[in-house]
C-alpha cells in the first residue's frame, strides 16, 4: 500500500501536478465534483437540487476537507496537497485490497503479481492523483468483494456480519457509481446459488437499503422543492425517487441516438429544439430543463433511447462496437510514471482518461484476462464474485458510454484475473511454490523499482496538447485533445 501511494505522489511530482487536482492525462469531472463538495460544506443546493451527479464522492470529499479545516467563515479553501494525498491513499488502499483478495482467491503467486501490477499500472496511477470518483469507487468495489468472499465461505452464524458488510460496501460503491446496482444483483444471485441462508441474504439486503436510505430521502426533498419552485416553468414534475442519481434516463438517451459516437456528446436530435443557452449549460455539465426536449430526455430517456435502438438495430450494433473500441484502451496502458510500453502519447476524449496511441499491450492484457477467467470458471463463488463488478462494467459500457477511465476503475478486478493467470503460467513452467524468500525477493524488486522512479521523477518532462480552443486561445479541457510528447 505504501509503495502504491508513493508511486502516485511521484507521478504527480514528475508531471508537475502536485498543485492541481486534475492531470494532463485525465481532466474529467474533477472541477464539478469539487464544486459539489464545496456546496455541501457551505450548505448550498447544487445543480438546483437535481441529483445529476452521484453524491458518494462529493460527500466523502466534503467530509475530508472539513476535517482539514477547509471551511473558514463560510468560505472554502481547498487544501490541494492534502486532498491529493488523500486520493493517493484511496488508490493505494485499493491496490492493497486487491492484493489481499488475490491471495485469498488464487494464492501467494497471484498476490505478488497483483502487488507489482497494481503499484505501477499507469492508468490506475493517473486516476489516483485527480479529484474524480474512480479512486474511491475502486476501493468500495474491492471492499465489497472481500466482504462477500468471507460471507460466502464462513459458517452461517459468523456470515451474518459479513453479509451485512457486503451489502453496505455494495451500496457505498453504488453511491459513487450507480451502475454498481448490477453487481448487487449478481452478488445476491451468487449467494443464493451458493446456499447462503435466508437470514444472511436478508442481512445483505437490509444493510444495502439502510446505506441508501439517507440519500434517497435527501434527493426526494430536493427534487420536491425543485418541482414546487418550477411549476409552469418546466414541462412537468421530475420523478422524486432517486437513491443515487437521476441521470440514468438522460445519459441513456444521449448515448444511444443517430449522432452518437460511443462517447459523451451533446448531439441528440431532440436538442435542436433548444437554444444556445441550453447548449452552453450542457457544455458546463448542467441541465436546462426549461427546454421541453431536455425535460423529455431527462424523464423519458430510457424509452427514447430504447426505441431508437429497436428501430435501428444495425446502427445500434455498430454503436456498441464503437463503445467497446473507446473503452478497450484501458488495457493498452503500460507501467510506471512514463507509461513504459505504449508511451504517454494518445487521445484524451471528453471527460476521459488518455487512450494510448500505441495499443500493442491491449491483446497481451486481454489474453491474461481471458486466461484468468478460464482458470476461475469452475470455482463457483470466486467466479461469481469476480463476475459481479464485471457485469456492472459491461452494462455501463454497452448501455451508456465507452470510457477508458471506466475500464481503469475496474483494473483491480482485472489484476486478480491476470495475477491468477501469471501464477498458473509460472507453475506450469516448473517454478517451485512461493516461499518466504520469493516474497522477499519480489518486495525487494518493488522497492528497487520505486527507488528508480523516485530518482527519475525529478527529470523534466512535458507534453503538448492539441484540440479545440476558446476565442482567447485557451484549450477547452472538456473537449477531445491529442497528447504528444514535447520535443
Amino acid at each position: 500500500m505504501a509503495a502504491a501511494i508513493a508511486e502516485r505522489w511521484l507521478f504527480a511530482r514528475a508531471w508537475n501536478e502536485t498543485h492541481t487536482l486534475t492531470s494532463v492525462f485525465y481532466y474529467g469531472d474533477a472541477p464539478r465534483f469539487l464544486q459539489y463538495a464545496v456546496a455541501i460544506l457551505q450548505g448550498r443546493v447544487f445543480d438546483n437540487g437535481i441529483p445529476f451527479h452521484p453524491p458518494g464522492w462529493p460527500l466523502v470529499l466534503a467530509a475530508f476537507m472539513r476535517l482539514c479545516g477547509a471551511l473558514q467563515r463560510g468560505n472554502v479553501v481547498v487544501p490541494v496537497t492534502a486532498v491529493k494525498l488523500f486520493i493517493a491513499c484511496l488508490s493505494g488502499a485499493t491496490v492493497a485490497g486487491a492484493t489481499l483478495l488475490a491471495y485469498e482467491i488464487s494464492g501467494a503467486g497471484a498476490m505478488l503479481a497483483v502487488a507489482l501490477l497494481g503499484t505501477f499500472q499507469f492508468g490506475h496511477i493517473a486516476e489516483g492523483t485527480v479529484a474524480n470518483s474512480e479512486a474511491l469507487y475502486g476501493l468500495f468495489v474491492i471492499a465489497a468483494l472481500l466482504a462477500g468472499w468471507r460471507w460466502l465461505r464462513l459458517p452461517v452464524g459468523r456470515s451474518l456480519v459479513w453479509a451485512g458488510l457486503t451489502g453496505a460496501a455494495v451500496a457505498c460503491g453504488m453511491l459513487v457509481r450507480a451502475e454498481f446496482l448490477a453487481a448487487a444483483i449478481v452478488i445476491a444471485v451468487v449467494a443464493w446459488r451458493a446456499g447462503a441462508s435466508r437470514a444472511s441474504i436478508g442481512a445483505f439486503a437490509i444493510a444495502f437499503c439502510v446505506v441508501l436510505a439517507p440519500t434517497t430521502v435527501w434527493h426526494w426533498r430536493t427534487l420536491n422543492a425543485f418541482n414546487v419552485a418550477h411549476v409552469g416553468r418546466v414541462a412537468g414534475p421530475l420523478p422524486r425517487f432517486a437513491p443515487v442519481t437521476s441521470y440514468g434516463p438522460f445519459n441513456f438517451a444521449m448515448s444511444n441516438h443517430a449522432y452518437a459516437d460511443g462517447g459523451p456528446n451533446r448531439d441528440h436530435p431532440l436538442l435542436d429544439q433548444c437554444n444556445q443557452e441550453t447548449d452552453e449549460r450542457l457544455s458546463a455539465g448542467e441541465l436546462d430543463l426549461q427546454c421541453p426536449a431536455v425535460y423529455d430526455l431527462y424523464v423519458h430517456g430510457y424509452t427514447i433511447g430504447a426505441l431508437w435502438m429497436l428501430n435501428n438495430p444495425g446502427a445500434a450494433i455498430v454503436l456498441l462496437g464503437r463503445k467497446i473500441e473507446y473503452t478497450i484502451g484501458f488495457l493498452a496502458h503500460g507501467y510506471f510514471i512514463d507509461d513504459i510500453g505504449p508511451g504517454v502519447e494518445g487521445t484524451r476524449r471528453r471527460v476521459d482518461l488518455v487512450d494510448p496511441a500505441d495499443q500493442w499491450l491491449a491483446p497481451v492484457h486481454l489474453g491474461l484476462l481471458l486466461a484468468g477467467i478460464a482458470l476461475l470458471w469452475r470455482r463457483r463463488i470466486a467466479a461469481g464474485l469476480i463476475a459481479a463488478p464485471l457485469a456492472a462494467f459491461g452494462g455501463s459500457v454497452l448501455l451508456f458510454y465507452g470510457y477508458v477511465r471506466l475500464g481503469a476503475a475496474y483494473l483491480p478486478i482485472i489484476w486478480i484475473l491476470e495475477g491468477t493467470a501469471i501464477a498458473a503460467g509460472l507453475r506450469r513452467l516448473g517454478k517451485r511454490s512461493v516461499t518466504p524468500r520469493t516474497v522477499g525477493a519480489v518486495m525487494a524488486a518493488l522497492l528497487v523499482l520505486l527507488g528508480i522512479e523516485a530518482a527519475r521523477s525529478g527529470t523534466t518532462r512535458a507534453v503538448t496538447l492539441d484540440g479545440a480552443r476558446m476565442p482567447s486561445g485557451m484549450l477547452i479541457q472538456d473537449e477531445t485533445l491529442a497528447i504528444h510528447r514535447a520535443p
